[in-house]
């Protein structure tokens, strides 16, 4: 569950800032120049600046470390240190180095490499106009989506709307932005997880089931997310 927790999180990003990256980084090394641990895992500020974060292990000041597998957050805010990094990496694999040079003591950051997660890059297209779209007549818009989500949790709604964003086979799912024109940021974006694909730019009528207050650890919380999307043409 944590694992699953931990990657949700990261596709969250498909809406929202922080920006996740994916980081050359297999292996490197650095000297630790500060510890700071929460909950399962450390984070290590290294002698150069940069900041990693990891699945907890025995680490000190001034050890030096091996980390790979990493993926960049940038104005990522730690819920738990109520702190925000200008950037930070979410390693897969983290270790000590010992006076051989060779690693010991790995941990392995769940959700990462350590479960073959594969990243890749988001396709996305230009957000509608407000007017630009046409309400669906038994349907909803975004900003009433987001209006009554109370009283549409765990229902199933329409919309037409244009996807925004796509980002491809995460988990399994497909992570999907929509947007129609309607509503203010941040309630004028919906993430949908879906089966299905659909391209960025695309008019489409999108059917999926409301949940709302979705906590996704690490600082993200939704109040609404659409699942198990399906997609037909849009309504110009």
């Amino acid at each position: 569950m944590k694992s699953l927790r931990l990657v949700i999180a990261i596709c969250a990003l498909l809406i929202s800032t922080p920006v996740l990256m994916a980081a050359d980084t297999g292996p490197a090394t650095g000297t630790v120049a500060e510890t700071i641990e929460a909950g399962s895992y450390v984070y290590l500020r290294l002698e150069d600046g940069t900041w990693i974060a990891a699945n907890t292990f025995a680490v000190s000041r001034g050890d030096e470390v091996q980390y790979s597998g990493g993926m960049e957050m940038t104005s990522f805010h730690s819920k738990s240190l109520d702190r925000t990094f200008d950037s930070i990496l979410f390693v897969s694999q983290a270790s000590l180095v010992n006076s051989n040079g060779d690693d010991t003591s790995a941990a392995a950051m769940e959700g990462h490499g350590s479960m073959g997660m594969q990243l890749k890059k988001a396709a996305s297209a230009t957000a509608p106009a407000p007017g630009e779209i046409t309400a669906l007549k038994d349907g909803k818009t975004v900003a009433a989506i987001f209006a009554e989500s109370a009283g549409l949790k765990g229902q199933a709604v329409s919309l037409n709307a244009r996807v925004i964003k796509v980002n491809e086979q995460i988990m399994g799912k497909n992570w999907i932005t929509l947007q129609d024109g309607t509503g203010t940021d941040p309630d004028n974006k919906l993430l949908a997880t879906s089966q299905e694909m659909v391209a960025p730019g695309a008019l489409v009528v999108a059917k999926g089931t409301v949940v709302t207050d979705v906590d996704l650890g690490f600082g993200y919380n939704y109040k609404v997310l659409l699942e198990e999307a399906t997609f037909s043409p849009g309504v110009e």
